[in-house]
C-alpha cells in the first residue's frame, strides 16, 4: 500500500468511523462514538505507520521542556488577554470533580497526540512531505474536531454555538498549532513532546475552570477565545513558530572563523 493510499485510509478511519457511530441513531452508540473519536486517531496511526516517527532518533529531553514551557506560556497569555478584555471572568460554578476532570483532560490529550504527533504526522509526511504534510493533517485535525461539533454530542461545545467566523478561525489555529506542535516534536525527536504542550495547554484551561473560570461569555468576543478559535492565540503561536525557526536558524549557522591568534 502506497504512502498517500495510507494517509487516506488514516483520515476515513479516524474521521469516519466515530462520525457514524454518534450519528447513528441508537444513543447507546454516543459513548463507543466518543471512545472510538479518542482511540481511533493512536491505533489507526500505529498500524498503519507500524510504529511512531524518529524511532530510530535519541530523544532530547530538553526539547520537552521548552514543549511545556512553549504552549503553557501561549496558553497563559492568551488567557490574560481575554481576562483583561472581560471575556473570560471568574464567578462561575467550579468544576464538581476536578480530580477526575484532570485526569480526563491529561488522557485525552496523550492519546490524540500519540496519533496527530506519532503514527499520523509520520504518515503524512511520507505521503507528503513536510510542508504539504503537516498542513493536510491540520486541516484533517480541524475536521475531527468539527464532526462531533456538528453532531452536538457534547464533546466541543464551545464550537458547538460558535458562530461561522470562529469556526473559520479554528480551522486556521488548528493549522498553527498543528505546525508548532510538529516543530516542538522536530526539537524533541519524539512525539511525547507533542503530548506535553497539548497536555499543559489543555490543563491551564482545566484549572481555570475548576477554579470557577468563565470563558466566551458574550458572543462577540469570540476573537479572544484562548485556544484554537481565538486570533489572540492563533497570533501567539505564530510569534512562537517565528521565534522557534530563528533559534534553529542561529543553531545552525556556524560561528565566523577568527583567523589565526
Amino acid at each position: 500500500m502506497g504512502p498517500r493510499l495510507k494517509f487516506l485510509l488514516f483520515t476515513l478511519i479516524v474521521l469516519g468511523l466515530p462520525a457514524l457511530l454518534m450519528g447513528a441513531s441508537e444513543p447507546r452508540f454516543d459513548d463507543l462514538g466518543k471512545l472510538a473519536l479518542i482511540l481511533s486517531p493512536g491505533l489507526a496511526g500505529l498500524a498503519l505507520n507500524r510504529g511512531l516517527g524518529h524511532r530510530d532518533e535519541p530523544l532530547r529531553w530538553r526539547g520537552l521542556g521548552t514543549a511545556f514551557a512553549v504552549s503553557l506560556a501561549i496558553t497563559c497569555a492568551a488567557l490574560a488577554v481575554s481576562l483583561a478584555a472581560r471575556a473570560a471572568h471568574l464567578g462561575g460554578s467550579p468544576l464538581p470533580a476536578p480530580a477526575a476532570a484532570l485526569g480526563g483532560t491529561l488522557l485525552t490529550s496523550v492519546l490524540e497526540e500519540l496519533g496527530w504527533a506519532g503514527g499520523g504526522l509520520a504518515l503524512a509526511l511520507k505521503a507528503f512531505g513536510r510542508r504539504a504534510g503537516v498542513l493536510v493533517l491540520g486541516l484533517v485535525w480541524a475536521t475531527w474536531h468539527l464532526g462531533p461539533a456538528f453532531l452536538k454530542v457534547g464533546l466541543f461545545p464551545d464550537l458547538e454555538t460558535a458562530p461561522p467566523a470562529m469556526l473559520g478561525a479554528f480551522v486556521l489555529g488548528c493549522l498553527a498549532y498543528r505546525e508548532l506542535l510538529t516543530r516542538l516534536v522536530e526539537g524533541s525527536r519524539s512525539w511525547i513532546a507533542a503530548a506535553i504542550a497539548h497536555s499543559a495547554a489543555n490543563v491551564a484551561l482545566t484549572v481555570f475552570v475548576w477554579l470557577g473560570g468563565v470563558v466566551q461569555g458574550e458572543p462577540g468576543q469570540w476573537p479572544l477565545f484562548p485556544a484554537p478559535g481565538g486570533l489572540v492565540f492563533i497570533g501567539l503561536v505564530g510569534f512562537a513558530i517565528g521565534a522557534l525557526a530563528r533559534r534553529r536558524r542561529a543553531a545552525a549557522t556556524p560561528l565566523p572563523d577568527a583567523g589565526p591568534a
